[in-house]
Formats: structure tokens, C-alpha cells, sequence
């Protein structure tokens, strides 16, 4: 897999997505998810906003909704963003730096071509420290092994 299909739209590393998670790592976890958007659980599925497909759960995000519409590959290429206008962005920065992901912060790293730094740190810091494997975003606990997620 291509790492770079991991860079979200709005500065999220993709790899620690829940939708992307769960498709990967836990099916029952994936079929919550399904129940709980009163949809199939072969419809959450997501490759991350770099390798999206029809069937991707991507495709309904209104980030990604909104940076097609205005042509543009990132929020940071966008006059409302730049502005700090931009409502959809906000709401969402102001969601995950609960989660300790500063979107803007990210989106700078991009800007800057600092990619694969900012991939490679995103993936480590993605990463459980007791088992290893990979974390989503918006979980206290590893869903591979259960241990505390520190922030």
C-alpha cells in the first residue's frame, strides 16, 4: 500500500480513521459501526483520501465533499481556509484536538512537503505501545489488545 493514500484532505492521517481501523482490524467492531449508521457492514470501508474509490466511506465526508467541490486536494489550498472561514474546518480541528491531532499543524507539515516525516510520525504515534499495532483516533483503549491509550 501506498503511504501517501494515508494523507486526509483535512490533515487527519488516514490510517488512524476508525472507518479505515475497523475494515482492517476488527470486524465486530466494523459491524457496530454498520449498525450504528443503519448501514451494511461491507459499506465501511475506506482506502484514505488518497486512494479513494466509488465504494469508499470517504466519499460522503463533507471535507472531502467540499475540497472537490472548490478543486482543491487539501483544506490549505482553499481561500476560506486560509481566511479562517471555514466552518466545516473548524468544527472539525476543534473536534480532534480533543483527540490531541492538530489538524492545522498537520496540514502545515503537508504544505511544507514534509510528508513522509509527518506520515512516519503520524504512523508512530498511531501506534499501540504495548502490543504494537495500529490505533484509530476517538478510542481510550487499543482495539487489538485493550491497553489505555496515554494522549
Amino acid at each position: 500500500m501506498n503511504m501517501r493514500s494515508l494523507i486526509g484532505k483535512c490533515g487527519l492521517y488516514c490510517g488512524a480513521c476508525v472507518i479505515y481501523r475497523a475494515e482492517r482490524d476488527n470486524q465486530e467492531w466494523r459491524s457496530r459501526i454498520a449498525d450504528s449508521y443503519n448501514c451494511r457492514t461491507d459499506q465501511v470501508r475506506c482506502n484514505g483520501c488518497g486512494d479513494l474509490t466509488s465504494e469508499c466511506w470517504g466519499n460522503g465526508c463533507r471535507i472531502v465533499l467540499c475540497t472537490q467541490a472548490r478543486g482543491v486536494n487539501y483544506c490549505f489550498e482553499c481561500q476560506e481556509y486560509n481566511k479562517d472561514t471555514c466552518d466545516k474546518f473548524n468544527d472539525l480541528y476543534n473536534d480532534y484536538l480533543q483527540t490531541g491531532v492538530d489538524l492545522k499543524e498537520n496540514l502545515s507539515q503537508i504544505k511544507e512537503g514534509r510528508i513522509e516525516e509527518w506520515l512516519n510520525d503520524s504512523k508512530k504515534k498511531f501506534t499501540c505501545k504495548a502490543c504494537g499495532n495500529p490505533l484509530a483516533v476517538w478510542t481510550d483503549n487499543c482495539h487489538h489488545c485493550g491497553a489505555e491509550i496515554e494522549r
